[in-house]
């Protein structure tokens, strides 16, 4: 009898939370409480009537608590499926307090960690920006009036070119297309008019990009005297010719 009424009271205990069974008490001892009882019955047939009553009386409670604890075992192994069947052990108000104070640590301690998460994100934006507001502001190019003035020109297009886009697309990916303006405010664009340099007007621009677009490069001739600038984010240098 107190081998069953032990084994009913294990899977009494199971772990649960919310009604839903989150752990099972695996024991034989309702087992041995089944065997006990039906070898006492059998000692006690033609003897005491309280020996066979307590006999037949942990069987029974060996048998519900060992129904029970099998009953929580098959519940948890559904729960990974989706399924999730009704706790047969009792809330233990104890236990609830636990979870529902771990849950709270865990949901204030969550904050500091995305904090922390996003503190370098917001960092590099802050230095994004710093580098962008520090990029040379694309500005009238002086009157060309000779070879050298024109290459000076073109040299001063093509290195602020060659910054911009390395504040704005690091090692990439570049874009694929840069759009030539050859009004009278002559300058480089993206295709969304966005101005990243200006040119000499009558300025030639030939720009390509690597099929993988981690590097680029341009070459830019002098509408003038014929002069060249060229850039390739390879060498990371801008050659004049």
């Amino acid at each position: 009898m107190l081998l069953g009424a032990v084994s009913v009271v294990l899977a009494l205990l199971a772990p649960q939370h919310d009604h839903v069974q989150t752990g099972f008490v695996a024991s034989t001892i309702g087992i041995t409480a089944i065997v006990v009882g039906c070898h006492a019955v059998r000692l006690a047939r033609w003897g005491s009537a309280a020996v066979r009553a307590f006999g037949r009386g942990g069987a029974v409670l060996g048998g519900v608590g060992t129904a029970l604890m099998a009953y929580a075992v098959l519940a948890v192994t559904l729960v990974p499926a989706g399924i999730a069947l009704p706790a047969v052990s009792l809330p233990i108000t104890g236990n609830d307090s636990w979870m529902q104070s771990s849950t709270a640590v865990v949901e204030q301690a969550a904050p500091s960690i995305e904090d922390d998460v996003a503190a370098p994100d917001a960092a590099r934006a802050d230095e994004a920006g710093a580098a962008q507001a520090a990029a040379p502001a694309p500005g009238a190019l002086p009157a060309i009036a000779s070879t050298e003035t024109e290459r000076d020109a073109l040299t001063q297009s093509v290195g602020t070119l060659a910054f911009i886009m390395r504040q704005r697309y690091g090692t990439g990916p570049f874009p694929a297309t840069l759009v030539v303006d050859t009004s009278s405010t002559a300058s480089i664009r993206l295709v969304d008019g966005s101005v990243l340099t200006s040119i000499p007007s009558g300025a030639q621009v030939a720009y390509s990009v690597t099929p993988d677009a981690t590097a680029w490069s341009v070459t830019v001739l002098g509408g003038e005297f014929g002069t060249t600038a060229h850039f390739d984010s390879t060498v990371g240098t801008v050659e004049v010719g």
